[in-house]
């Protein structure tokens, strides 16, 4: 009696099971009703188009499509979850007509709506005329200001050593503003060009200047001297200050106090600083232990004999960047290239001309840590 039950309770439960299948409502195809009612918010390089949604209940997206140059077509979609759309990718201030299509979950889509619209000015365009070019030390200086925040590049046009003129450096940002430099080239007159363009293949004309690069060298290392002051960590582990400029390591000895600590040392020549480089202890010491995270580095051309710091003038202030930003202890390919290149800095063309040099130490990778490592320095600039 029970077997008998057991089937029957079975064969109930199969009979009461049907696949369900998911269709569309508007299971006929029917062309949907049109967008209607329409606003345009012109922006820099872009509209914001906002609209009412046809009733029907199939409606999946709304569809732009629109030319932003040269013929060249763009389509934006938007979810039946808004009621907008931004339509951008534009290189110009001109008019452009956008059609408005209600689209289905068939894919049927409505008649077509058109809206003008007539960007602001674009960031390529904003950014170009925002740009500001010096010469700097063995290149040129480029400032500019990104008040959208917008993805662009900026490209730097030169000879190359075969003569040929074409993109030398091109600088991918998206920063409300920044100054930066492109180097390599000797104190003389050249050629540069400066254009800026966007990810849709949007391209400002290009600003082109004659500009001598300034004197630049790599100072002498073998002119640097240790300098001890009133105040200064002193070495620890047998690796002293001269180390930094061989290679091979220098290390505080403890301080008890913790951060911040200073050493000193004399350039040798007294040179109007263009850039410094600092390599972290290299291999497994990585982004690790004592290797120094954020600093500051200082000039004098003559250091109060007491260590106070009433003679010295900031040159850089620099935080370590991990490219990974993987827990302590942990890094990755990119984390060693990174390593490898060295903490590149530039030094401000106002600042004054030094011979001495203080850094500063004011946090390792282990923080609260109480001693240091830096593996090398190098220094750029004119001493003439």
């Amino acid at each position: 009696m029970k077997t008998r039950s057991f089937i029957l309770y079975t064969f109930l439960l199969l009979a009461g099971c049907t696949k369900e299948e998911h269709k569309p409502v508007n299971t006929t195809g029917e062309q949907p009703d049109v967008v209607k009612n329409i606003s345009v918010t012109n922006l820099p390089g872009a509209a914001k188009l906002v609209y009412t949604l046809p009733d029907n209940k199939d409606v999946l997206y709304v569809k732009a499509e629109y030319t932003i140059r040269n013929g060249e077509k763009r389509e934006v979609r938007s979810s039946y979850y808004n009621n907008y759309l931004v339509a951008d990718g534009f290189g110009d201030t001109a008019e452009h007509v956008i059609t408005l299509y209600a689209v289905t979950r068939n894919e049927k889509q409505s008649e077509g709506v058109a809206a003008t619209v007539k960007p602001l000015a674009p960031p390529v365009l904003n950014v170009a005329r925002s740009l500001k070019i010096r010469a700097d030390f063995g290149g040129v200086n480029i400032s500019y200001a990104n008040d959208a925040k917008a993805d662009i590049a900026i490209v730097t046009l030169t000879n190359d050593s075969s003569g040929i003129y074409g993109p030398a450096d091109v600088r991918y940002t998206k920063l409300e503003k920044e100054s930066y430099a492109v180097r390599g080239y000797a104190a003389e007159k050249r050629k540069f060009g400066f254009y800026v363009r966007d990810r849709w293949g949007n391209q400002s004309d290009t600003l082109q200047l004659e500009l001598t690069p300034l004197y630049e060298k790599l100072l002498d290392k073998n002119k640097f001297r240790e300098v001890k002051l009133p105040g200064d960590v002193d070495y620890g582990w047998g690796l002293p200050i001269p180390n930094l400029w061989n290679g091979t390591l220098w290390h505080s000895a403890d301080k008890l106090d913790g951060m911040p600590m200073w050493i000193t040392f004399d350039l040798g020549v007294t040179a109007q600083l263009s850039r410094i480089a600092l390599w972290q202890r290299p291999n497994e010491w990585i982004y690790l232990q004592n290797n120094v995270r954020k600093f500051e580095i200082w000039g004098s051309t003559n250091p109060a004999s007491d260590g106070s710091w009433g003679s010295w003038t900031k040159l850089v202030e620099h935080t370590v960047i991990k490219p990974s930003g993987l827990p302590v202890g942990q890094v990755n390919q990119a984390d060693k290239d990174a390593a490898a290149a060295g903490e590149q800095m530039d030094v401000p063309l106002s600042a004054p001309k030094v011979r001495y040099i203080r850094v500063k130490i004011l946090r390792t990778w282990t923080d609260g840590g109480y001693a240091a490592n830096i593996q090398e320095m190098k220094f750029w600039g004119n001493d003439q």
